[in-house]
């Protein structure tokens, strides 16, 4: 994430039926093979099994479970999950415009997470809020967040006279 100074910190958590979704399925397919049913496995080679199951399963979380939004000094850092492995740059130069709305993310996007072809894309977890940057060249990038006016607020106290909004 570099050295830069983060202004303004938001994160966007997935909604709690996902993660109750999320985590029936993968306990509720780990249960069967840890309590022996159908298989010739050994215990420990089960409690092994799952044990991975459970793993990749946290794995999975950290980088795709949520939003986080870093208002920094010369730029937007925006990435999924709690490991920052997926994620964008915007530097304030590319901003032309910005404004919070509420949007349709399955009409407009076919749903949340990183989505959007051609010029408009969507970074969100949940919700039907985001702050939409306009940028150069026509593009749109609308970020989730469960408050958008204040993520606006911020982008453009931290963006200063960096860009025409």
């Amino acid at each position: 994430m570099g050295d830069e100074k983060t202004i303004y910190r938001e994160r966007t958590h997935w909604p709690g039926w996902v993660n109750a979704i999320f985590w029936t399925a993968i306990l509720g397919s780990s249960y069967p093979l840890l309590a022996g049913w159908d298989t010739d496995l050994d215990l420990g080679a089960r409690v092994a099994t799952v044990g991975s199951i459970v793993g990749v399963a946290v794995a999975v979380k950290l980088v795709l479970g949520g939003l986080t939004v870093l208002v920094q000094e010369t730029r937007i850092f925006i990435h999924l999950g709690s490991a920052p492995l997926l994620r964008r740059n915007v530097p304030y130069a590319d901003i032309e415009g910005l404004a919070s709305v509420q949007y349709r993310p399955i009409r407009e996007f076919g749903g949340w997470g990183i989505r959007g072809w051609g010029r408009r894309k969507a970074w969100t977890a949940r919700g039907d809020r985001a702050v939409v940057l306009t940028l150069v060249g026509a593009r749109e990038l609308y970020i989730g967040s469960d408050r958008p006016q204040r993520l606006e607020e911020r982008i453009r106290t931290a963006a200063a006279d960096q860009f025409a909004a």
